[in-house]
């Protein structure tokens, strides 16, 4: 697919040339029958000067317009495989980013921070978390209190196609057995609650766990090298994860 996109893109660029090239021809010979009538009239010196002026020359012309068009047709399809991966890799910037703004404003407010991944009955919305500033540190018992709600992420409206998830056979982070279940493994308790975490004041979980984040099409493919994940450990660190098809291990 990507040789034929390829091909269609030179051909689509010498055509182009083939025009450029028409109309160079076809100004060209404008300017000589100019420049012939203007010579006419100009003394010797001015002759001179112009017969030494220096420009390009048409075939260095076609030359690099070539050179643009092979140029074009091998980059396009390269970029269009990598996007799936700069998207994926902005959007565990995004999520890591978050969790730390929260971290630290839970340091500063002395107060809990909760990150949901969803809303109610422990139901994981594919691409969306909501952070709450639980000021009266009531989340455990009471639940979402909407006035607390102080940020929503939709991931794929910013990085399309992006999502929580993880390709078949994958192992967890920690490289002991293979991932099942869900792709965040936040589980605080509390069934009619969503999944769920919090920082407490001084930077640490309430429980460990991982948030894994996948293209939308390598999960259904079953691709794993373009995996990450996001892990949150006992003192509050959050460390980002790449998976190594090689070792098939995270690194």
């Amino acid at each position: 697919m990507h040789i034929m996109g390829s091909c269609t893109a030179i051909k689509t660029l010498f055509g182009i040339c083939d025009l450029f090239v028409i109309f160079l021809l076809i100004d060209g010979w404008i300017g000589s029958i100019k420049r012939l009538v203007q010579v006419t009239n100009l003394n010797p010196p001015e002759v001179i000067i112009m017969q030494n002026q220096k420009g390009f020359s048409l075939i260095e012309l076609i030359v690099v317009m070539a050179i643009m068009g092979i140029a074009a047709g091998i980059a396009v399809p390269v970029y269009n495989n990598m996007k799936p991966q700069i998207r994926l890799n902005g959007a565990a910037r995004q999520v890591m980013g978050d969790l730390m703004w929260a971290r630290m404003r839970a340091i500063s407010e002395n107060n809990n921070y909760v990150i949901a991944f969803g809303e109610v009955n422990k139901i994981l919305t594919n691409d969306t978390y909501y952070i709450y500033d639980d000021n009266d540190n009531d989340f455990s018992s009471v639940g979402i209190e909407a006035d607390e709600l102080v940020k929503e992420v939709v991931i794929s409206d910013k990085y399309k196609d992006m999502g929580y998830g993880y390709a078949p056979g994958i192992k967890k982070t920690n490289n002991s057995s293979l991932l099942t279940g869900d792709a965040v493994t936040f589980n605080s308790g509390g069934a009619s609650k969503p999944i769920w975490f919090n920082f407490k004041p001084n930077g640490s979980p309430n429980i460990t766990g991982t948030i894994y984040l996948i293209p939308d099409e390598d999960e259904a493919s079953g691709r794993k090298d373009r995996s990450r994940a996001l892990s949150v450990n006992q003192t509050g660190r959050i460390k980002s994860w790449r998976y190594n098809m090689a070792s098939n291990l995270w690194e």
